[in-house]
């Protein structure tokens, strides 16, 4: 069977996508997301379509940072070996990643941690350092189709299949 897919072409396509696959999300179930819908159109407002989204396999992600009695955006692509992805390889090679950099392997690579901040900051990526991450996302995209969506609220997360 022949599939017509388009990839997803500029970041309203894949606002709109993401919100899509929340809304199917069964009511009331450990998944839902209802509770937190400004937080997710906030953390959805981060992200920027990059033309290597369409052509690569990417991580994307963005966090809301509380830090100096203010919240600070952070945002970044990541873009993975050229191959078919499940999150189990995505997670893998996120935490080769981190290592690559003298960090530590961590459970759920797939969203931001702190120690990463401070490593931006070090490397003059970010003006703050440290903080409390409120929430964040991380959407993996396959050649320009999404493949899973995570979100974190406090200490909560959630990943989404598309």
């Amino acid at each position: 069977m022949l599939f017509n897919i388009k990839p997803l072409k500029n970041t309203d396509e894949v606002r709109n996508e993401i919100r899509k696959l929340v809304t199917r999300q069964k009511k009331g179930s450990t998944d839902d997301l209802t509770p937190f819908k400004e937080e997710m159109e906030e953390l959805l407002s981060l992200l920027e379509f990059k033309p290597e989204w369409k052509k690569l396999p990417v991580v994307a992600r963005a966090a809301r940072i509380e830090g100096a009695g203010k919240i600070t955006p952070y945002s970044e692509n990541i873009v993975l070996p050229d191959t078919k992805h499940d999150l189990e390889l995505v997670i893998k090679m996120l935490n080769y990643l981190r290592e690559q950099k003298q960090l530590k392997a961590v459970k759920m690579p797939l969203f931001v941690q702190p120690d990463e901040i401070s490593l931006a900051y070090k490397e003059g990526k970010v003006s703050f350092e440290g903080g409390s991450i409120i929430s964040q996302i991380s959407v993996v995209l396959q050649k320009g189709m999404i493949m899973y969506v995570g979100f974190v609220f406090g200490r909560n997360y959630v990943i989404l299949q598309n």
